[in-house]
């Protein structure tokens, strides 16, 4: 142990630990740092090995840990979290996913591209290639 904190480099085994010396149970950890038990629970056994930064940081306040031990923490899950090598990685900003072009995110209870504003009643179906959503449901 290196100053009160764990010195494994399991983020699963760390939390656990961190969480007992605090004395805190995972449904009251959980609640206190706004994650979900079950989220929580896997962490610990390491079903999920690199949580978000933001999780990390919430996770310490909730355990009261000082700024070293913190640090400590998120190292441990960054450690867990996949990098691609460079090479591997798409052209553009770090971190940032590129979307082909018109694959904006998908709008249900709309019409279909093309249909214009048509209004539709219940069980009136509109134009357009069977099994594409073109009947209205609402």
């Amino acid at each position: 142990m290196r100053g009160g904190t764990p010195s494994t480099e399991d983020f699963g085994q760390r939390l656990r630990l961190l969480r007992a010396r605090a004395g805190l149970s995972q449904e009251a950890l959980s609640h206190a740092a706004g994650v979900s038990v079950r989220a929580l629970a896997d962490m610990e056994r390491g079903r999920t090995r690199g949580p978000q930064r933001r999780t990390v940081q919430a996770l310490a306040e909730a355990l009261g840990l000082d700024e070293d031990e913190a640090a400590g923490l998120e190292e441990a899950a960054a450690l867990g979290r996949p990098r691609l090598p460079l090479r591997a990685r798409p052209p553009g900003r770090p971190g940032v996913r590129r979307r082909r072009a018109g694959s904006g995110p998908r709008q249900r209870g709309r019409a279909p591209a093309g249909l214009g504003t048509r209004l539709r009643r219940r069980g009136t179906p509109a134009a357009g290639p069977v099994g594409r959503g073109t009947h209205a449901t609402a």
